[in-house]
């Protein structure tokens, strides 16, 4: 069942940099910039890819050493102050869990931890080359009372079925935490819109400003809205950055100028028999 559409909310993106090799002054930073960003009146806060982990690993040996444990409580204070403050957090590190090592997401809710996206599109580059593909292929979309939030992680965006399958899972909102340097421009600065303008969502994507291996990234974080509109865009400095969005409008696949005589329903039109995957 489709939850009810709430009222129009305020969300934000983080673009803050991390602590390398000190997670607890990293993870102080995210629950002070929750609480500010709920003081402000956000429902939703979302962090960059790898931000709990942004060390940089030359082994799995050295990862796996750092990558958090959630059934250790490494997410803990994050659950207290989402509790405390209502505000819901999405926020991406390295995970070991058993075995096997991800590239994570989490979405946290003021009941708890909501769940997990572990990176499924892993390129070779420094991190991703240690982690494990997991082997759950179920969507990764959550209800909550701020709507449908679906998840994915920076690479992610370069394969359309990924946001197409959380948009027709219902995804009001699709996050995509990120650590994109210069030679991945072309990804905030035209993938982003696209992907939130072909499926009719609002697309919230967190990117680093900080460093790892020599590569800086390029911050431009930003929350775009079901026309493919920029509500929000970063640049490369420190910040919080807010908009306010209407979850109805995500929940309107049709594009209606004139009733009867111009109508487009991206949705209802799909062909997926003639399509291959």
């Amino acid at each position: 069942m489709t939850p009810p559409i709430p009222a129009p909310l305020k969300v934000s993106v983080a673009q803050m940099q991390p602590v390398p090799h000190d997670l607890p002054a990293t993870l102080r930073i995210v629950v002070s910039a929750a609480r500010k960003a709920a003081a402000e009146g956000s429902r939703l806060i979302a962090f960059p890819e790898m931000y709990l982990t942004p060390d940089t690993y030359e082994t799995l040996e050295t990862l796996r050493e750092a990558a958090l444990v959630v059934e250790r409580g490494d997410l803990d204070p994050l659950l207290q102050v989402s509790a405390e403050t209502g505000i819901h957090i999405v926020v991406g590190f390295f995970e070991r869990d058993g075995n096997q090592t991800y590239n994570t997401a989490a979405l946290i809710g003021p009941q708890g931890l909501i769940g997990l996206h572990h990176k499924r599109h892993l390129p070779l580059m420094p991190g991703d080359c240690f982690v494990d593909i997991p082997e759950d292929t179920s969507v990764p979309i959550f209800d909550t009372d701020i709507g449908r939030i679906g998840l994915a992680i920076c690479y992610e965006i370069r394969f359309p079925e990924v946001t197409r399958t959380l948009a027709l899972e219902g995804a009001d909102i699709i996050v995509l935490p990120a650590a994109w340097p210069e030679q991945a421009r072309i990804l905030p600065d035209l993938f982003s819109t696209v992907r939130a303008n072909e499926n009719l969502v609002y697309f919230m994507a967190p990117n680093r400003n900080d460093a790892a291996c020599g590569m800086p990234f390029i911050g431009n974080s930003h929350i775009i809205d079901p026309l493919g509109n920029t509500l929000v865009r970063a640049g490369a400095e420190d910040g919080i950055f807010t908009a306010e969005i209407d979850i109805a409008r995500a929940r309107n696949k049709s594009l209606i100028r004139e009733p009867g005589v111009f109508e487009v329903h991206p949705f209802r039109d799909r062909l997926p028999a003639t399509y291959r995957l």
